[in-house]
C-alpha cells in the first residue's frame, strides 16, 4: 500500500496534538483526527481506516475504553496508545483489552512516531497479502470432500443408472474446470458463476434428491454485478455441512438479490447435533476478502428458524 493511500486517525482530546500531528505527516499520509473516543468510533464507522493512535488520558472515554470497543468492531485496524510511562496500568490494559500493537510514549518524538507509522504501513500489508493467501486454501477447500461424496455418488450410479451417472460425469467434470479456470481471479459476474452454481446444484441434489430444495430469484439485470468466485458455492457448502438433510427435514436454501445491492442465501436452520464447534474460518475469510475487495462487509444473522448471509454485489465504477 502507497504511503498516500494509509489513512490514519489520531484521537486526542487536546486539539493542539492534533494539530500538531496533522501538520508533520498529511503530506505523506491520509490523516484523520478527533476528539473523543465516542467521534472516533464515528469516523470509523463512516471511513476506511488502517491505523488508530489514541491517547490514554481522555474524558468521558479513555484510550483503552476507545481501543477495546475498536479492536471489537474493527478487528483489521492497527491500533496504538499513546501515553506517559506512570500510566503501566493503562499499557497493560491496552494490551490485554484493546490487543493494541504497541503503545507510545508521550510526549512523542517525530523520529519514532515516523518509524512506527512506517512499520505499521508495512504490517498492515502484509496482512492483506495473508488475507488473499487465507482465501486461496479456503477455495480448495472444495476438493476433498466433495470430490470423495461426488465419487460415492456415482459409483451407485453406475449401477443403477447410466445415462444419470453420465450427465453426473459431466457436471463434476464443469465444477472442477471452473475451479481452475477462476483460481486466479479476483471478481466475476454473477452471470459467469451461475452455470458453475448449476452444475454444483446438481451434483447435490443428486445426492440429496428432494431432501435438498434450492430455490434462485436472480433478475437477469442483476447478474452483470460481481462476486468473488466460488463464494456463493462455499455459501451453499456451509448450509449443507452444519444442517440436517431428511425426508422428514428437508433443507431449503434461496438465493436472491436483496435491494439491488446484496446478494443473499438464506436457508432454515436444523442444525445438526453432532457438528462439531466451528471458528467460524470460512466466513471469517470471506468478510476479509470483501473487505480486501470492496471495503464492505458482509450481513450475517441468526434466527431460531433462519440462517442468512448477505454478500455485496460488486458494480464496475
Amino acid at each position: 500500500m502507497e504511503k498516500k493511500d494509509f489513512t490514519i486517525l489520531y484521537v486526542d482530546d487536546e486539539v493542539h496534538n492534533l494539530i500538531s500531528f496533522n501538520a508533520t505527516f498529511r503530506r505523506e499520509y491520509r490523516i484523520l483526527t478527533a476528539e473523543s473516543g465516542q467521534d472516533g468510533l464515528h469516523i470509523l464507522n463512516e471511513k476506511e481506516v488502517h491505523l488508530v493512535l489514541s491517547d490514554q488520558r481522555m474524558p468521558e472515554m479513555t484510550g483503552v475504553e476507545f481501543l477495546e470497543k475498536v479492536n471489537h468492531e474493527f478487528p483489521e485496524t492497527i491500533r496504538m496508545i499513546i501515553t506517559g510511562f506512570s500510566d503501566i496500568d493503562a499499557v497493560i490494559g491496552a494490551i490485554n483489552k484493546g490487543g493494541v500493537n504497541r503503545y507510545i510514549n508521550k510526549p512523542w518524538d517525530e523520529r519514532e512516531m515516523r518509524m512506527t507509522i512506517e512499520n505499521a504501513r508495512q504490517l498492515f500489508g502484509l496482512q492483506e497479502e495473508n488475507i488473499i493467501s487465507q482465501f486461496e486454501t479456503l477455495k480448495s477447500q472444495i476438493n476433498p470432500h466433495f470430490l470423495f461424496n461426488s465419487l460415492n455418488v456415482l459409483s451407485s450410479l453406475i449401477y443403477i443408472d447410466k445415462d444419470k451417472a453420465s450427465k453426473f460425469v459431466r457436471q463434476l467434470s464443469k465444477v472442477y474446470r471452473y475451479i481452475l479456470d477462476s483460481k486466479d481471479r479476483d471478481l466475476i459476474t454473477l452471470e459467469d458463476e451461475l452455470p458453475f452454481i448449476e452444475s454444483y446444484i446438481f451434483l447435490l441434489k443428486t445426492r440429496f434428491d428432494k431432501n435438498l430444495i434450492v430455490n434462485q430469484d436472480l433478475p437477469v439485470d442483476k447478474q452483470h454485478h460481481k462476486i468473488a468466485p466460488m463464494v456463493l458455492q462455499l455459501l451453499i457448502e456451509n448450509a449443507i455441512k452444519h444442517n440436517i438433510i431428511s425426508k422428514t427435514k428437508p433443507l431449503t436454501i434461496d438465493i436472491s438479490v436483496i435491494d439491488n445491492k446484496y446478494l443473499q442465501i438464506k436457508n432454515n436452520l436444523q442444525l445438526k447435533t453432532s457438528t462439531e464447534i466451528t471458528s467460524q474460518i470460512g466466513l471469517k475469510n470471506i468478510q476479509k476478502r470483501y473487505e480486501y475487495l470492496c471495503n464492505k462487509k458482509i450481513d450475517i444473522k441468526q434466527t431460531e428458524e433462519y440462517f442468512t448471509v448477505r454478500i455485496p454485489l460488486i458494480c464496475d465504477e
